[in-house]
């Protein structure tokens, strides 16, 4: 799955919307210690989840703003005595004060906040805001919902919102906690996974109950989990990556970047000419993991890349191909980067190919982990990482290929639905390793060896072979470590398969 489509899987609408599942809103909502006839407001309540958790709860004075007048008109009809609004919740006077607010922001990456203007949101418009002046310019539109909300809440006020955790590791984050806490004080930070929202969406997420001001408040930390319709306490399993004792980080064996991003599939990815000239401007590509069989690309199915360069002669067929495809981008304004382009006089068709020859690895897990050797440099696309390695290959490859690095990476990745697990580049370069220095010379051409028999023979055996003389520079023995990455592989995919 491309980032591009997993865009569009995880953000059904133009505006964000992901509904909260009734289990977790009713959850939500129990955790506010507040009067009931205090004031409630949902900054974005899409489908009502909230609106209706509150009322469950005996809470009758609540207000709520959607956007969207479809959502909004549907809504208010169920619920008339509420105290509802179709406006934009950013643009609320600030006079305007709540002693509780709960919400599941929008989830809108930063490029696409201005994808909004007809809203009257941009993120020029937003920044102007005094209340947003400590945010990166790289945050989410849920990190300005947040901001806003506290702003509109009274001194000791509420907050309870959902929203994604991997803000935690990322730089951007760094900043957006630091501006929380300096103006909220942490009740509670609840972890929670499963079917957390309807339909298919994001499922690793996180719960903070917030109060206004500086209190003396000993934070509570819970993970919880939602299997077969409840909300359950999830036990997490004791060991950690520090656990394993190792201390050569990433950065010493290799470094990593993703795969190519044409930016528009549908014109690069393909195009189907019929002259052998024209034929000549394309170039194999390996698009998806299941293309690729085993441990190695040797035999990857490919497609075909038009890959071309400003300096190419082009021909007629070739010609009218991009003609075509220029005139219905600007027709519809899209895809945008490629519709500047065209604007600015830019070669707006070119595409620079990457170095693709290293290990790759998915961008998405399925079922099994494999790092993939790709000696023959094959391009791939963004559903793939490229590792370039800084010592020999082929013992990095099983360095990789073992249950101490599947474990790490199970540890860190972020579960979606159907057994999903979705790698950042982060994570790959938080990885730790043994110090090779360290490593016999007997051990690393019994490593090697493996390595290369697992790349031309495709027997997980390997694996475990590897596994095991690697656990002789671990503090975690190999029976430690196999079970736990096989739990938490098996919890991984329990719900897929319960499901199937």
């Amino acid at each position: 799955m491309s980032e591009t489509e997993e865009r569009e899987a995880t953000y059904k609408m133009d505006l964000g919307q992901v509904f909260t599942n009734s289990i977790v809103a009713k959850y939500m909502a129990s955790l506010f210690d507040l009067d009931k006839n205090d004031s409630i407001l949902d900054p974005c309540f899409g489908d009502g989840a909230f609106l209706k958790a509150c009322m469950y709860q005996g809470y009758n004075n609540i207000s709520g703003y959607e956007l969207d007048e479809n959502l909004f008109n549907e809504v208010r009809t169920v619920y008339p005595t509420l105290n509802l609004f179709n406006k934009d919740f950013l643009s609320l006077n600030s006079d305007m004060k709540f002693d509780g607010v709960i919400m599941n922001p929008p989830y809108i990456r930063q490029e696409k906040i201005d994808d909004l203007k007809q809203y009257g949101v941009t993120k020029e418009i937003l920044r102007k805001n005094r209340i947003y002046e400590t945010l990166p310019k790289t945050a989410n539109l849920y990190m300005y919902f947040i901001l806003k909300a506290i702003e509109l809440l009274k001194n000791n006020g509420q907050l309870v919102v959902i929203f994604p955790s991997s803000w935690l590791k990322t730089r951007s984050g760094k900043g957006f906690e630091k501006t929380l806490y300096s103006q909220c004080t942490m009740k509670q930070q609840i972890h929670v996974s499963g079917e957390v929202f309807e339909k298919e969406a994001l499922v690793d997420v996180v719960i903070l109950h917030l109060l206004k001001g500086k209190t003396s408040v000993v934070p509570q930390f819970r993970n919880l989990e939602i299997r077969s319709g409840e909300l359950i306490d999830k036990k997490l399993l004791p060991v950690e990556k520090k656990d394993l004792n190792f201390s050569t980080d990433f950065s010493k064996y290799a470094q990593v970047r993703r795969g190519l991003t044409t930016g528009f599939n549908a014109m690069f990815i393909n195009p189907g000419f019929k002259e052998n000239v024209s034929k000549e401007k394309l170039v194999p590509i390996i698009s998806s993991p299941k293309s690729i069989k085993g441990f190695s690309t040797e035999t990857a199915e490919v497609d075909m890349l038009l890959s071309l360069s400003i300096d190419d002669k082009l021909n007629d067929e070739v010609n009218d191909y991009l003609t075509n495809w220029k005139e219905s981008i600007l027709e519809e304004s899209s895809p945008k980067t490629l519709y500047e382009k065209i604007q600015q006089g830019s070669p707006w068709y070119t595409i620079k190919p990457i170095d693709s020859k290293g290990i790759l690895f998915s961008y998405f897990v399925r079922n099994d982990m494999k790092f993939i050797d790709n000696e023959k440099g094959t391009l791939v696309r963004d559903n793939f990482y490229v590792i370039y390695p800084k010592i020999d290959k082929t013992l990095l490859f099983g360095l990789l290929n073992n249950y101490y690095t599947y474990f790490q990476l199970e540890k860190s990745g972020k579960k979606y639905g159907a057994g999903l697990l979705k790698l950042q580049r982060y994570d790959i370069e938080d990885l730790m390793f043994p110090d090779i220095s360290l490593i016999s010379q007997h051990d690393k051409e019994e490593i090697c060896k493996l390595s290369e028999k697992l790349l031309f023979g495709n027997d997980i055996s390997y694996i475990r072979k590897i596994t095991s003389i690697i656990s002789s520079y671990s503090t975690m023995s190999y029976e430690e470590i196999t079970d736990q990455f096989t739990e938490l592989k098996k919890h991984r995919l329990e719900g897929y398969t319960n499901g199937n």
